[in-house]
């Protein structure tokens, strides 16, 4: 086997690798953003439409979905488009940075809000974990897709 054709089948091997673990990780924020928004719905507070009448950041938050899904799905097929998942990836982090952690107006704040309403330590703990587990997949997803932008240029 010549020295080109060794580089090609390492290149695929990495392209598969990445396409791999680009899928891993933006599957993982599906799962566990669905599992977070569920969480907004038993806990009753910072949830909104479709679950309550007013709309509000929660309602807003669900077309996280229509970003992810499309992407996934085109990643499956075959799609080179690391970008895509880093433009999703960064607006996730912002987003779930913004509305958890910066303290202004009506802000979800992670102790308070989400482990102190179950009153159940468990409960509050599992919340929690599912939250971090997002927020690491999304910062997973950017860094692979910058990993994979950076080997593509």
């Amino acid at each position: 086997m010549s020295a080109g054709v060794s580089g090609i089948a390492a290149s695929e091997r990495r392209t598969g690798r990445t396409r791999r673990r680009l899928l891993i990780f933006a599957g993982a924020a599906v799962v566990l953003s669905a599992m977070h928004h569920a969480d907004h719905v038993i806990r009753g507070n910072h949830s909104g439409w479709p679950f309550q009448a007013e709309v509000t950041p929660f309602t807003f938050s669900l077309l996280i979905y229509a970003l992810i899904l499309p992407g996934i799905y085109l990643t499956a097929r075959g799609y080179k488009i690391a970008g895509y998942h880093l433009f999703v990836a960064i607006v996730g982090l912002a987003l779930l940075g913004f509305v958890h952690f910066v303290p202004l107006g009506d802000y979800e704040a992670p102790i308070y809000d989400i482990y102190m309403v179950y009153g159940n330590p468990l409960a509050g703990l599992f919340a929690l974990v599912v939250l971090a587990g997002l927020i690491t997949s999304v910062a997973l997803l950017a860094v692979t897709a910058l990993g994979a932008l950076r080997v593509r240029s």
